[in-house]
């Protein structure tokens, strides 16, 4: 089957013209995916609406379908976008649940096949600075898309939660809030905009720098390291929710020795990001090493940075008992 199966777009890759039922999206944060770049967008069947269920996040009748769109833009100084599509990842909310499937689209950029295995992409763009830039983008296989949607025993979204969806988007009739807008038009029901929490933008440096720290760790950590998730076992949350310095890993040390740990005692020291376990394991690129293991194979230098900051202006001792 291929991704143009579904009719989503009047053409396979025009992404300009969805078809009826089809809405672009946008989110606060997205997680850092080797520099790829997004488009994304929801299919709701003729007639039907949403909500957000207990864990706010987004819930989608049966026949609905979460899109997104991974490419890069070929010359991110250009204002003629040409862009390199990657693959297609869906979500589809079946009767039974939510179910992966994953497309790679063709050299000739005109569709895309299912994806079981997984591939590697190479992939060459011209950053915004000028600088030529390379990856060798890691597609998923379908297992792997299983492993990082897993929560509480299921296959489960990543990220559409009402406080990364809380953000102002242009449409065709102005600016609007884009909650406001699919409450407005009928799509989103029982849900006040006016009482909805909003994530800040881990990038704005206005906003105090905790705040930066746990938006960024929520989006690119949080959907293993919560209490349903995979990275469970480590007993290292580092969801929004949670306010626990110890689970957060100030002064914590991990379940096991060795390689994963970089030979450190503990997951962070307030005041030392050399010697915490999660700078290293940001900072790495080998595999068993690296966090997350999946969905990058160079740094998020920025995010580095951001944690090393955080860290060494954080005040304690871990050499007291707590």
């Amino acid at each position: 089957m291929k991704f143009s199966a579904y009719c989503f777009f009047k053409g396979a890759n025009d992404f300009t013209k969805p078809n009826p039922g089809v809405m672009r999206y946008r989110y606060v944060n997205t997680m850092f995916n080797d520099f790829s770049q997004r488009e994304d967008f929801i299919y709701v069947p003729p007639g039907k609406c949403f909500d957000f269920d207990s864990m706010n996040i987004l819930n989608l009748p049966v026949g609905s379908c979460l899109i997104n769109i991974v490419y890069y833009q070929k010359d991110e100084r250009a204002t003629a976008i040409q862009k390199q599509f990657i693959e297609s990842q869906l979500l589809v909310r079946n009767a039974t649940g939510w179910e992966a499937r994953d497309y790679i689209w063709n050299e000739e950029q005109t569709d895309a096949e299912l994806n079981i295995a997984g591939d590697i992409e190479p992939v060459r763009w011209i950053a915004k600075n000028g600088q030529e830039r390379q990856v060798d983008f890691v597609i998923p296989s379908k297992n792997e898309c299983k492993s990082c949607h897993w929560y509480a025993d299921h296959i489960a979204p990543i990220g559409v939660s009402a406080p990364n969806l809380n953000l102002d988007v242009e449409y065709a009739t102005g600016l609007k809030n884009q909650l406001q807008y699919w409450v407005s038009n009928g799509l989103l029901k029982n849900f006040s905009v006016s009482d909805a929490a909003k994530y800040p933008d881990w990038r704005d440096t206005t906003v105090a720098i905790d705040q930066r720290v746990r938006t960024y760790l929520n989006t690119n950590c949080a959907h293993c390291h919560n209490p349903k998730g995979p990275g469970y076992v480590s007993g290292l949350f580092l969801d929004w929710d949670n306010n626990s310095a110890a689970l957060n890993g100030v002064c914590k040390s991990p379940p096991s020795a060795g390689k994963g740990s970089c030979n450190l005692k503990y997951d962070m020291v307030p005041g030392k990001p050399g010697e915490s376990i999660i700078v290293c394991r940001m900072a790495a690129t080998e595999l068993g090493v690296k966090m997350p293991q999946l969905g990058r194979t160079i740094i998020d230098n920025e995010g580095v940075a951001l944690i090393i900051q955080w860290i060494a202006q954080l005040k304690g001792d871990c050499s007291v008992k707590r």
